[in-house]
């Protein structure tokens, strides 16, 4: 990919004008896009000025778009991005990307697994379920920390405190939020196509997101024997992003 000509055919996405969550790989930051076009080896994305969750993208960052594309058994997993520019008619920093990492559907979305359920149901369960996992996993490593940091015992009963019990009751906070609404849903939807009645996308978009900045608690706990732990999060994170990306699919579809 050389700017933004591409010899393959592009998929113009007119169809989606709401956006996605992506993450960048380095820090795993999210952000908010819009998914431009596509073609069989690579793509352009768009962050707009009026998105809540923006970050600057640059040449030669690898950015994951936490799709559920496929195109000639291509998946749009990862990509690195070639250029980026502003566009001033969309009010958009503007990226093109080519596909690094093509597999299958690393994740593929849970499915009713009942009749009472749908698939929106169903994915607002998941995402509870993987919340409840980011706690979990919290509530292992804040002993753990306690073990191996290099703060004295004066110091970090105050930063346990501070920080860590804090982004661990945001986790939990965010957990109840996904039960509320998956009981709604189960509760009182009929189908999928009232989506819009029950979900407030900004509001679900701010629940998904990662409550846990990765070089936080990097620079916080300089301690390699950290990072297994952090990077399962990022995976349980990576996999609620999917699930947010496919809602904003039925939303759309059902307007």
């Amino acid at each position: 990919m050389k700017n933004d000509q591409r010899k393959e055919a592009r998929k113009v996405i007119d169809t989606i004008s709401l956006p996605f969550l992506g993450s960048k790989e380095e820090d795993h930051l999210c952000f908010e896009y819009m998914l431009v076009d596509l073609s069989k080896n690579g793509l352009r994305i768009a962050i707009p000025k009026w998105v809540v969750n923006r970050e600057q993208i640059k040449k030669d960052d690898t950015v994951n778009f936490h799709l559920p594309y496929e195109i000639d058994k291509i998946f749009y997993d990862q990509g690195k991005v070639v250029w980026t520019k502003w566009d001033d008619s969309m009010e958009a920093q503007v990226c093109g990307v080519s596909i690094e990492n093509s597999k299958p559907i690393p994740y593929p979305y849970p499915e009713p697994s009942s009749q009472k359920e749908n698939t929106l149901t169903r994915l607002i369960k998941d995402s509870m379920l993987l919340k409840k996992g980011v706690y979990i996993y919290l509530g292992h490593i804040i002993p753990y920390f306690s073990r191996i940091t290099d703060y004295s015992r004066q110091e970090y009963p105050q930063l346990k405190a501070v920080f860590l019990e804090d982004v661990r009751s945001k986790v939990g906070e965010h957990c109840t939020e996904l039960e509320k609404i998956f009981t709604k849903l189960k509760n009182k939807m009929l189908s999928v196509s009232e989506i819009s009645k029950f979900i407030d996308l900004e509001g679900l978009r701010s629940i998904i997101e990662s409550e846990i900045y990765l070089e936080v608690f990097k620079i916080t706990f300089s301690d390699e024997h950290i990072m297994p732990y952090l990077n399962a999060i990022k995976k349980l994170e990576d996999k609620l992003y999917f699930n947010y990306n496919i809602i904003v699919m039925l939303y759309v579809n059902s307007l």
